[in-house]
């Protein structure tokens, strides 16, 4: 019976980066990323943190693409390249490539007749769990909502409520929604 034997091989991390939210710049576990080289692929997730890497990969310039599947239509993806080489030893070179991913959005500002901004306005998309309230100067973001015609109804004390349609055409869309409030 022949003896076992065991190799160590060490691994070398070719590139490594972070997934992020580009409107908020917090980190997006679980997203996928894609490193691309003519006709070969491979494919890693974002940690805890954000963070992913690519082992052993060979010398070349490789197309990374980032998207965020357990977001549905909330994010779009983007794309980067890095460029992996191995210095005089033959050690690889770490590459590191960040990739910013687009929320797809809905945003504008809340006013009363002459302009002035509403403060505290609840903005919410209706038949989701959606919502944010405008800022002292009316702004509002709504961040991450779905892709589709949305009815967005807005309501603040002291007014009538308005309800406006808006239209995300694509994942990481954006849409601007001004809207103007009567008083009661």
């Amino acid at each position: 019976m022949a003896a076992l034997q065991w190799e160590i091989r060490r691994h070398q991390a070719a590139i490594a980066g972070r997934v992020i939210d580009a409107e908020t710049g917090k980190a997006m576990p679980g997203a996928r990323v894609t490193a691309t080289a003519g006709p070969l692929s491979w494919e890693s997730h974002s940690g805890a943190d954000g963070h992913f890497h690519f082992l052993d990969l060979v010398d070349g310039t490789y197309g990374l693409t980032a998207s965020y599947p357990p977001g549905g239509s909330r994010y779009g993806s983007a794309q980067v390249e890095a460029v992996v080489g191995r210095d005089g030893t033959g050690r690889i070179q770490l590459a590191t490539a960040d990739l910013s991913l687009p929320a797809t959005r809905v945003r504008g500002r809340i006013t009363r007749p002459g302009g002035q901004g509403v403060v505290m306005a609840e903005v919410v998309v209706e038949g989701s769990g959606e919502r944010t309230y405008s800022a002292a100067d009316g702004h509002y973001a709504l961040i991450g909502v779905e892709v589709g015609v949305r009815r967005v109804r807005v309501a603040a004390r002291g007014f009538q409520p308005v309800t406006g349609v808006v239209t995300l055409a694509a994942a990481g869309a954006v849409a601007t929604l001004n809207l103007t409030l009567t008083p009661v």
